[in-house]
């Protein structure tokens, strides 16, 4: 599979990596990790990242680029495949689209679609990539991948780090890259992050079936002075390790008043249940966007008869 990623770079002059809006670490890392990959080892390519920025941008400049930049390019979409969750929908006015991931979620814009769900990151994929392919990843690549694997192996700790995963952190640290250092930027934390984490400890709710839940609407935003990324995807994982407790999920009101939602297990595959509402993700970690506070507890229903009977219950 690498073999055709390495030649549609190969058959391209002209190169814009996409990836998922609202991006995480993997999202970023990746996307990022692959540019400087490919800007030194194809230095007469033109190569672009574009999309939205957050807290992560210290991963790399996204490019401000034309449409006609799009002409007779290749578009390469990482760490999402589908459609409505990609950032920056001109990858459509590309001459191919090739789409590179690693969640549970068949493609519904690919030309060309590599998909590895044994691998944790993204970021894992595109330097496992560059590795098969003898493609040199300097100090650069290596840091902004890095970053991606640690953040979507929640430092390594979850159940699907394996022994690649490891050997490919492995051979990053070696070109140089100081884990320390990117540890210090990642999990350095404000006063307000810290006392929005006593926040959920506190007033997380668990269902009969002892599903953890938390339910946030904008003022805790601007309660604690974070953004809804923050509230949402940062701490979902305020409820894990809680004894008796197997599935956890956060809802968090955005700005555009949907209904995100994280959705995390312990051993059981939720996936089936993210993708009931429109979202994927993971078998143990995944979600979806849901339009009201009410759909909030059709989902929670559904994860409490699915803990009791592991049936799913499907949509009437």
């Amino acid at each position: 599979m690498y073999k055709k990623i390495l030649k549609l770079i190969e058959s391209y002059d002209t190169i814009v990596i996409h990836r998922h809006y609202n991006p995480d670490a993997d999202a970023y890392g990746s996307q990022m990790g692959l540019k400087r990959i490919i800007q030194i080892n194809f230095p007469e390519k033109k190569v672009y990242a574009v999309g939205d920025v957050n807290t992560y941008s210290f991963l790399g400049d996204v490019d401000v680029i034309s449409n006609d930049v799009f002409n007779g390019a290749l578009a390469i979409v990482v760490d999402v495949s589908v459609k409505r969750l990609i950032a920056d929908q001109r990858f459509e006015l590309a001459d191919h689209v090739l789409v590179l991931d690693h969640h549970l979620n068949a493609s519904d814009v690919a030309d060309t679609e590599i998909n590895d769900s044994s691998a944790i990151a993204c970021a894992q994929m595109v330097a496992n990539f560059a590795y098969a392919m003898n493609l040199r990843i300097d100090k650069l690549a290596a840091e902004r991948l890095l970053t991606g694997i640690i953040t979507d192996s929640g430092r390594f700790l979850y159940p699907k780090t394996s022994s690649d995963t490891l050997r490919v952190a492995a051979n990053l640290i070696d070109v140089g890259v100081n884990i320390n250092a990117i540890y210090d930027r990642l999990y350095t934390e404000t006063v307000n992050s810290k006392k929005l984490k006593g926040y959920f400890i506190n007033n997380f709710s668990v269902t009969k079936n002892k599903v953890a839940y938390m339910k946030n609407d904008l003022s805790v935003k601007d309660k604690f002075g974070v953004t809804t990324f923050t509230v949402s995807r940062a701490m979902v994982n305020q409820m894990a390790g809680i004894e008796g407790v197997e599935i956890w999920a956060n809802f968090t009101e955005s700005e555009e008043k949907e209904i995100l939602c994280e959705l995390r297990s312990k051993k059981k595959s939720i996936v089936h249940i993210a993708r009931k509402y429109g979202g994927g993700g993971h078998a143990l970690a995944c979600g979806c966007t849901l339009q009201s506070f009410d759909e909030v507890d059709d989902l929670l229903a559904d994860l409490d008869q699915y803990i009791e009977s592991g049936e799913v219950v499907e949509s009437s």
